[in-house]
């Protein structure tokens, strides 16, 4: 039994292409005949991959498996190849959505990736259907629909419209825009969009990358931070609202951000909700449950990856959360939903499932919780869950134990309490950077600015006592001592302290606040486990530039924040924590 992915996509954003992956199951449509007649013959390049694939079509077969929609990344040796552009065309998917330079460059296929992405689309949008026994797919009655409505017709935009109203993310992102009162980056739909705190669903927060995007010392730069920059959550924030424009549900704004020496800058895109989304979205939640659009929600949409990546794990989620759907439709309360669980095989507590109730709102169902009373205000169709038991990893395990004590512990936004995971991730650096310099803001109260780039830190913190520059290190099993980042550091403090154009071209230092004493600069590491060997980083760090600092572990990072938001710390005597050692806030 193949599990797969599904109601999460990244880059798919051509409704025709959409269009003509689902007129691939529709042996009526012009698209079928034409891979029948011409396409098959000409672009696949095995004969084994044509033989095939032709011999399905000529026998109408509308029912397909994955690795014929699909296919592979293959060179024409039957090898992976080196470079995508001498992959070959082996799937029905690859030959129908054609890359802007077809006609130009002849090359009329695209690849594996791009197909698996509108094929994910067609899926989740409800136009193709999913065995997962069999691992294959066929169209529905609605993509059947949509196959045969007229290109371009009131019907055709119809249909797409009413699917996406039944998308929970896209409802979800109407649903913000029609509560807010201006319009909305990216990063502001993204930090409410999806399972929140988990990887694959990471958002940057809004103020520090437009301050972060100011602060870009060239344009190559500012471009970098404007298109490439952006946490998972916040890209399919900027997908869904782009396809939610096509759709004229939603209008795109540019902006211009003005920096202190009144020069502007192109800053980041906006959206707002149009008329027609309003009273589509109004529609669609409806006055009564009776009169709402169904959501459509598939076991697949529930969950992406686990801590580990684990499958298991992931699809433990996926089944919980599926679960928990399937009991709000019978069950009215916490006490009750947490007793169906549990004769389900699902032990949860209150916290994790309050944590999991957040997420299913993020994702775009309409749940209602009014103390212990919890009401599951939409239809929900599609929900079909795999008959197996799914044991989760051992670390994944012991990572929700660690996370849901600091639910229970501390008043933490999920988003930060996931740092507890990236902290050790390494291929999450960048997560771990923006989001902790994030936490200073929201939840210390300090300004913040993140920098990243080559030769600046990962960023400043600062208010109009102290400034501190900060460095954070995603290790696995920890961080010990490194005698580069000893000089790296001490390069930065002696940067910040000769604020020299010459030795530093890019100025970095101007990002902290002007009236700073200049005894009251300080250095920071902060990482998820320090290992003893870290101790002789410090002293010599120290020892180099005279300049005190110290290091933060996540879990105090964390406790930290939530002291200051209860008003049990002091954020103004930080400075005090700044021995020179591994720094205990609480």
């Amino acid at each position: 039994m193949a599990f797969r992915t599904f109601g999460w996509v990244q880059n798919p954003s051509d409704f025709t292409k959409l269009k003509k992956t689902v007129q691939v199951f529709d042996p009526q449509s012009k698209q079928y005949e034409e891979l029948d007649k011409h396409t098959i013959n000409n672009v696949i390049y095995f004969d084994s991959d044509k033989e095939r694939l032709q011999d399905e079509l000529d026998n109408k077969v509308s029912e397909f498996t994955y690795e014929d929609l699909v296919g592979t990344s293959r060179n024409k040796a039957g090898k992976s190849p080196k470079k995508r552009s001498d992959a070959i065309a082996n799937s029905l998917l690859q030959v129908t959505i054609l890359p802007q330079s077809a006609n130009t460059k002849g090359k009329f296929y695209t690849d594996n990736w791009t197909a698996d992405g509108f094929l994910r689309w067609a899926v989740s949008l409800g136009f193709v259907s999913y065995n997962r026994e069999k691992d294959l797919f066929k169209i529905t009655e609605l993509g059947e629909k949509l196959s045969q409505a007229a290109d371009g017709s009131v019907e055709e935009m119809e249909i797409l419209q009413n699917a996406m109203l039944s998308y929970p993310p896209a409802t979800r992102i109407l649903s913000l825009l029609a509560e807010s009162k201006q319009p909305l980056t990216k990063f502001a739909i993204g930090n409410r969009l999806g399972f929140i705190g988990e990887k694959g669903f990471t958002s940057y927060d809004e103020d520090l990358m437009i301050d972060w995007l100011k602060s870009a010392a060239t344009k190559k730069e500012h471009d970098k931070i404007k298109s490439d920059v952006e946490g998972t959550s916040d890209k399919y924030a900027r997908m869904i609202a782009g396809w939610l424009s096509k759709l004229k549900f939603v209008k795109k704004h540019t902006n211009k951000y003005e920096l202190d020496d009144g020069r502007t800058i192109s800053g980041f895109q906006t959206y707002s909700i149009t008329g027609q989304g309003l009273h589509a979205i109004k529609k669609a939640n409806g006055s009564s449950k009776n009169s709402t659009r169904p959501k459509y929600v598939l076991w697949e949409f529930l969950a992406i990856a686990g801590k580990q990546d684990s499958e298991q794990t992931r699809d433990f989620v996926r089944t919980r959360r599926a679960k928990i759907i399937i009991g709000l439709s019978h069950h009215h309360t916490i006490s009750a939903l947490i007793d169906f669980l549990s004769n389900e095989g699902i032990e949860v507590d209150e916290s994790l499932l309050n944590s999991e109730i957040k997420k299913l709102i993020s994702f775009g169902l309409r749940i209602k919780q009014n103390g212990n009373s919890i009401i599951l205000q939409d239809n929900i169709v599609g929900i079909d869950i795999p008959n197996q038991t799914f044991t989760p990893a051992e670390a994944d395990l012991d990572s929700e134990r660690i996370k849901n004590h600091y639910r229970k512990i501390t008043n933490l936004p999920e988003k930060y309490i996931e740092l507890l995971d990236n902290a050790f991730d390494h291929h999450r650096h960048q997560d771990f950077e923006i989001i902790t310099a994030g936490l200073f803001k929201d939840c210390y109260g300090l300004s913040s600015i993140h920098l990243g780039g080559q030769n600046k830190p990962d960023g400043v913190v600062f208010n109009g006592k102290f400034g501190i520059i900060l460095d954070t290190k995603a290790y696995e099993k920890g961080y010990g001592m490194h005698i580069n980042q000893i000089d790296e550091m001490c390069r930065y403090i002696e940067d910040n302290k000769q604020r020299d154009k010459i030795r530093q071209p890019n100025e970095w230092w101007n990002n902290f606040g002007d009236n700073i004493p200049e005894n009251k600069f300080y250095y920071l590491w902060v990482s998820g486990k320090f290992l003893p060997k870290f101790n002789e980083q410090l002293k010599q760090t120290h020892y180099r530039t005279g300049i005190n600092g110290g290091g933060l572990e996540v879990s105090q990072l964390l406790l930290g924040a939530d002291a200051v938001m209860k008003g049990a710390l002091n954020v103004n005597i930080l400075p005090t924590y700044m021995h020179n050692n591994v720094i205990q806030l609480v």
